[in-house]
């Protein structure tokens, strides 16, 4: 039964190659432009290049423009592979929005709580990572307190431990809660800042700990740095 969720799941994830040039449409040129000339996102670039293949991205959360923004520092050949991690209980509640994550922001819905779930959420997002896909996670779990970081749940850990030749990416989100407030749906140009940092890499044998500890020190430090020294290294 759950191996057939999972492929189940899987097949959804996969993405036509007819709506590839749509996604890339979306992330590279609309949306690009909404952060760029309407929001006024700064874009500051990790000074390591991009991997080629398969990474985890983790970043804060505050706003519904949060996995928009990530989409759009994905390279252009990964777009179609790359999946934001969204709950099942809040997207999935009328088909339209399902449809809406899935198709446009190509995201996988998962279940947040025990008595929803047909398979194991780690199970097919380790099935994903072992697929070649990337993934777009939250690792708080839910939008948080305006401009608060709460404690990261431990699933970028078990993600992580499993595929150690996979980079983690911490992404730090600056600003993007006044842009669109939570229980808002109007878009308002007040600028923010998405920090890329430097991809991060756990040996085999990392606990599930250390790596939810470091992955949360990572985007903490860009925080620090953004909010006490107001000086971050201008964007490319």
């Amino acid at each position: 039964m759950a191996s057939r969720s999972i492929d189940a799941e899987l097949f959804n994830a996969r993405v036509p190659s007819g709506r590839r040039w749509l996604l890339w449409f979306l992330y590279k040129v609309l949306w690009r432009t909404v952060f760029g000339l309407i929001i006024g996102l700064r874009y500051v670039w990790a000074k390591a290049p991009h991997p080629d293949g398969p990474v985890i991205y983790i970043a804060n959360h505050n706003s519904h423009l949060d996995a928009m923004s990530l989409m759009t520092i994905v390279p252009s050949h990964r777009i179609h592979l790359t999946h934001s991690v969204a709950a099942q209980d809040f997207f999935g509640r009328s088909s339209f929005r399902s449809w809406s994550m899935k198709n446009l922001v190509n995201a996988v819905l998962i279940s947040r709580t025990k008595e929803e779930r047909d398979v194991d959420p780690i199970m097919l997002l380790d099935a994903m990572l072992r697929q070649g896909h990337s993934l777009i996670l939250f690792p708080e779990g839910t939008r948080g307190v305006s401009g608060v970081m709460a404690d990261f749940k431990r699933g970028v850990g078990h993600l992580a431990s499993r595929h150690p030749e996979i980079p983690v990416i911490p992404v730090y989100l600056d600003g993007l809660y006044r842009n669109l407030p939570k229980g808002r749906t109007l878009i308002v140009p007040f600028g923010g800042t998405l920090v890329m940092g430097d991809p991060l890499s756990f040996q085999a044998g990392t606990s599930v700990d250390a790596i939810t500890e470091k992955s949360q020190w990572a985007i903490e430090s860009m925080a620090e740095v953004l909010k006490n020294a107001n000086k971050i290294p201008e964007s490319e």
